[in-house]
Formats: C-alpha cells, sequence, structure tokens
C-alpha cells in the first residue's frame, strides 16, 4: 500500500475549523479517506495533508466521486467497518448519488464527508461558490442515507461526527452524511473544543430477540421434519461461521445462500442444497414449497424469494425471522422488498439469533432431511471459453485457495470447483444494482484485504468494467494489488433476454433482440483500457488454449503485488441464451 508521501512535518496545531473534521477521523480509528478533489473542501483537504500528515486516515485518491464511494463500500464489504470518502459540494454529491444508493441497499457502514457555501453570502466567491451552495444539500441524498447533519460551529461539528460514528456502527449499519460550511472550514480557532472520550459513545451491543420468539422459534424447530434455513446478511468473522453449521447440522436442515450477500455458509457442505443464487431456481423454489419450517436469518426480500416460490406450488411453511431492517424503511424507495408473512419475528441480527438458537436446542447431529442437487454436466465446447476452465485455471495457481477473497462473482461461477469455505471467500454484489460500481467496489475491496493479507481477485461484466475503468487507476496508484477477470460476452446480455421477452410476449420478431444492446463493431478494447490506468492488461483471450497462460500472467502480477485485468470472451450458456430473463440490467 502507497500513500502520496508527506513532506515536511505535520502541523499538530488544532487551528482551523477543518482541523476538528479531520482530527474527529482519527480518533474514529478511520484509516483511508477516498476523494477526488473539490475547492469546496480545500481547507478539510489541508487539514487530512498538512496537520495529519495525510496518515490515518490517508487519502485514496479517484478519478470520479462515483469510485470514491463505491471504493469506500467495498472496504466496508470486507471490513465491517466504515472507511471515509469526500464528495465536493453539490456537483460532487450528484456524481456520487448512485455508489451511495448502493451501499445504502447494501446496508454498508460509511462516512461521507462533503462541504457547502459558505452559508454566509458575503463571503462567497462570485459565481463558483454560488452554483455550489446549497441551502439543504443533504435533502438530495436523504432518503438513502441513515442520518445527516450541517454542523456551523466547532462544539456543533465535534457533537455531529461524534453522532454519525456512533449510527453508521449501528445494526442497522448505513452511510451517513456530515456537510462542512466551507466558510468554518477557513475559519481560525480560538481555542481547541473539548474532545469526546470515544470510547463512551460506542454503539451498543445488537439486541437480542425477546425470550418469547426463541421459545416459539425452538418449539417449530425441533419439531420440524422438513426445515430450511435460508442465510442472508451475516458477520464475515470467522467465529460466526461454525456456529451456523452448527445449526443446520443440530436440525437436520437443507441451507440457502445468496449471491446477492456474499459467503454465508460452505457451499460443499452436504445441507448446501444449491448453488448460491441471484433469483431462485427451481430447484430451491420447489425446496421452499417442501418445507415444514423456514429459518430466515436476515435473508434479503424474503416475500419475494416466497412469491417465487409460489410459482410452482404451495409455501405451507412455518416461517421464522430475524432482521433489524425494519429500522431503516421508510417510503421513499421500496429496497424493503416485499412483504413476508411470519409466525416467529424475531428484532436481532442473524449472528445473535443463531448463537441463542444453538444455546436453546437440544443437542445432537443430523443428516439434512433432502440430498443436495448435483452438479449440472457441463456440456463443454472445446472451441469456446467457459467458467469452468477459467475457474479451475485460476485455482492452480494458489496453493492456498482458501486466502483468495472474490470481491465480485456472477452468476455461472462453479461452486462445485471452487466452493465457498468462509465468510471471506466471497464478499457479495453491489447492493443497488447500478452498473459500474464494481471496479470501485473491487479497488476498496482489494485496499482492505491487503492489510489482512488476503489476495484480491474480482470477476465483473464488460459493461460494469467499462463504466467504472477508471478506478482501477486508484488501485495502480495506490499500489493496491489486484486481479480483474472480465467476463466479456460483448452485449448488454441481460437485456437481450428482456427484449426477448418482450418481443415473444408481443408476437414479434425476436431475432432483432440485440438491436442497441451489443457492444460490437467494435468491441471495446479492455486490456488498453486497463493498460490506460497503468494496469497489466492482457487480452482479449478468445481461445481455450490461451487461458492458462493468461491467467499464470495475472496471478504472477497480482502476487508481485500490481494490478492486472484479463479480457475473457465467455459466451453465455445455451441454458441461458434459451431462458427468461429474470434480472435487472446486467453484463458478463
Amino acid at each position: 500500500m502507497r500513500l502520496d508521501q508527506f513532506e515536511g512535518k505535520p502541523d499538530s496545531r488544532v487551528g482551523w475549523g477543518s482541523d476538528i473534521a479531520a482530527q474527529m477521523l482519527r480518533r474514529f480509528g478511520i484509516r483511508y479517506i477516498s476523494l477526488n478533489p473539490g475547492a469546496s473542501y480545500r481547507g478539510f483537504h489541508d487539514s487530512i495533508v498538512n496537520h495529519l500528515g495525510n496518515k490515518d486516515p490517508g487519502i485514496i485518491l479517484c478519478l470520479h466521486e462515483d469510485h470514491s464511494v463505491s471504493i469506500a463500500h467495498g472496504y466496508a464489504k470486507a471490513t465491517g467497518e466504515p472507511m471515509a470518502c469526500v464528495l465536493h459540494s453539490n456537483v460532487g454529491l450528484l456524481h456520487g448519488m448512485m455508489s451511495l444508493f448502493n451501499a445504502w441497499c447494501d446496508r454498508a457502514p460509511m462516512f461521507v464527508l462533503g462541504a457547502t457555501g459558505p452559508v454566509a453570502a458575503e463571503k462567497r466567491r462570485p459565481w463558483i461558490d454560488w452554483i455550489h451552495t446549497s441551502r439543504d444539500q443533504g435533502s438530495f441524498i436523504r432518503s438513502i442515507i441513515k442520518w445527516d447533519d450541517q454542523p456551523t460551529s466547532a462544539e456543533a461539528l465535534v457533537e455531529s461526527m461524534t453522532r454519525a460514528n456512533l449510527l453508521t456502527r449501528t445494526a442497522p449499519t448505513a452511510p451517513v452524511y456530515i456537510c462542512l460550511d466551507a466558510g468554518f472550514q477557513e475559519q481560525k480557532l480560538d481555542k481547541e473544543p473539548e474532545w469526546p472520550d470515544i470510547g463512551r459513545f460506542r454503539p451498543a451491543a445488537p439486541s437480542r430477540p425477546s425470550a418469547q420468539s426463541v421459545e416459539q422459534a425452538v418449539a417449530l424447530l425441533q419439531d420440524a421434519e422438513r426445515p430450511v434455513v435460508m442465510f442472508g446478511r451475516g458477520s464475515r468473522r470467522q467465529e460466526y461461521w461454525a456456529p451456523r453449521i452448527k445449526l443446520v447440522e443440530r436440525l437436520g436442515a437443507c441451507a440457502l445462500t445468496d449471491l446477492k450477500q456474499g459467503a454465508a455458509f460452505p457451499t460443499d457442505h452436504p445441507a448446501h442444497y444449491c448453488p448460491p443464487f441471484n433469483v431462485l431456481g427451481k430447484d430451491a423454489r420447489e425446496l421452499l414449497c417442501e418445507a415444514d419450517v423456514i429459518l430466515a436469518l436476515d435473508w434479503v426480500d424474503l416475500g419475494g424469494a416466497l412469491r417465487q416460490a409460489k410459482n410452482v406450488g404451495a409455501v405451507d411453511a412455518k416461517i421464522i425471522a430475524c432482521s433489524l431492517d425494519q429500522n431503516l424503511h421508510t417510503g421513499a424507495n421500496m429496497e424493503y422488498q416485499a412483504l413476508p408473512p411470519v409466525d416467529v419475528a424475531m428484532a436481532a441480527t442473524a449472528d445473535v439469533v443463531v448463537a441463542e438458537l444453538n444455546e436453546a436446542l437440544d443437542g445432537g447431529r443430523k443428516d439434512p432431511w433432502k440430498v443436495k442437487v448435483p452438479p449440472k454436466n457441463k456440456s463443454a465446447n472445446g472451441a469456446a471459453i467457459d467458467m469452468e476452465q477459467v475457474a479451475t485455471a485460476l485455482r492452480d495457481q494458489f496453493n492456498d485457495p482458501e486466502n483468495v477473497t472474490f470481491c465480485t462473482l456472477g452468476r455461472g461461477w462453479p461452486f462445485d470447483l471452487w466452493p465457498l469455505h468462509n465468510g471471506m471467500a466471497y464478499l457479495g454484489k453491489d447492493g443497488g444494482g447500478g452498473l459500474g460500481s464494481g471496479p470501485g467496489l473491487s479497488v476498496g475491496a482489494a485496499l482492505a484485504l491487503q492489510d489482512q493479507g488476503r489476495y484480491a481477485v474480482s470477476m465483473l461484466g464488460d459493461g460494469d468494467f467499462c463504466m467504472g475503468a477508471t478506478a482501477i487507476w486508484s488501485a495502480v496508484h495506490h499500489r493496491i494489488p489486484l486481479l480483474v477477470l472480465v467476463n466479456n460476452n460483448r452485449s448488454y446480455f441481460n437485456d437481450e433476454l428482456h427484449q426477448d421477452n418482450v418481443a415473444r410476449a408481443r408476437g414479434r420478431e425476436v431475432k432483432n433482440r440485440w438491436i442497441g444492446l451489443r457492444m460490437e463493431d467494435p468491441s471495446p478494447n479492455i486490456a488498453k483500457l486497463a493498460e490506460a490506468q497503468g494496469a497489466v492488461g492482457i487480452g482479449p483471450v478468445t481461445k481455450t488454449s490461451d487461458v492458462k497462460p493468461a491467467i499464470e500472467q495475472g496471478v504472477d502480477v497480482l502476487k508481485k503485488g500490481g494490478v492486472c485485468v484479463i479480457d475473457l470472451h465467455i459466451d453465455p450458456p445455451a441454458e441461458r441464451q434459451a431462458s427468461h430473463a429474470l434480472g435487472h440490467r446486467a453484463t458478463g
């Protein structure tokens, strides 16, 4: 990891308004702050550099505000801790909104700072300060953050940032936003403010479910003959991994996991019924219809999952569900999903509920009540690159594949060849379905993974990469090791499936589904895009014989601390070519 070198000695005096904000971040233990420069926070920028010496937090420079947010989001996914980012005035805030929406939907902790003004009109420079001043800048994003404030004094700023730090770390976690008055940032202080004892402003322990709800859940689970456990949001820390396995084995349950939320349960365990999914396939739907008790552990969109299952049969199971997510629900957005029927509701995090149930349930171990779905036979086409070849070639390059973290993965990853064995094996999707976030998320995750001594590998779609390619520059500039594999089908292919569906429903020509969607004539040169950011670019890789040497080279770059992007031309599997569109806009 490389931070831009500070010259001279930091000015240790807290002499200016913006020094307070910088000091508070250090007191919170924030290690990094991502930003794209802006004059609205020039005072705060100086405080990070010349007051703190560009350390704790150190600056991660970005080429776009959208990447500033997505890098902080990726860091939170890999650590469970907030990173800071800065958005320049109203214009930077507008640029960063899409990634902020992703982080909100993903319930990622994040400390977002912004700036406006000067609020005092007489202090504004002509034109530029006026167009960059908003009466209520927080209103732009208030529906996609947990809390915001715009303090205008030293004492108010200290309390505001202390509250923000407390709130973003408290479950359910989500981003918070503090808007700094440009005028106050550059105001000279008469004295330092009174600094709080941060140890007295820490989040409370996660709430525990009521004794009554635990008793009701245990009664249902002990009598269950066909229980299903659905693992949704949960900690990535290793200490929570074994209790999940213990619970499933005590119940003799079948387990399901979701691609959106990352690794939560070993995918090669006999109880893990079918591969992780983005949308419930036929096997998972049928399983829910057969279940007599469903335990949903902070599953994202439980109501939607039950509705999908009803497409193949009746869901008669008693349902136990836990979450704190309802504490964030408003009428502004619909990320709270469909309303599920629940027989036992628990207001607690998933890992707390697992601990409570393990303590209350009888001991013993049972085999899962239903045999897991066997891997599908692969109809390999020797001339075409497929995910199985990529996974095999990649796995062969690591003596310890357990030390690899997939920052992102797409549908079609062969979990039978590369199973997930720990909470850090895979970090999940972007949260809000905002395309272009994958590169920034990968860089932020890689930043955290470097500190943890893990290898960061990311599988991105071609459209996602092309939209966010300049985020890769930040990884190169700051010496953050990262390997990106681009699953390039030269199309916004998921939309082809949507257009296929619409044409069929209307009795129109299906052959035209590709128009306005194919990324061809010319195809973007992804390797050159990577090289333009300073990374090693490989490809396009179009032959199966070239897959192994390309991945060997890419992993070598990764292990030596570099950044590499490999453009792999992978056509969609035949079953997807003929399937109906189930998701939203995506590529790869």
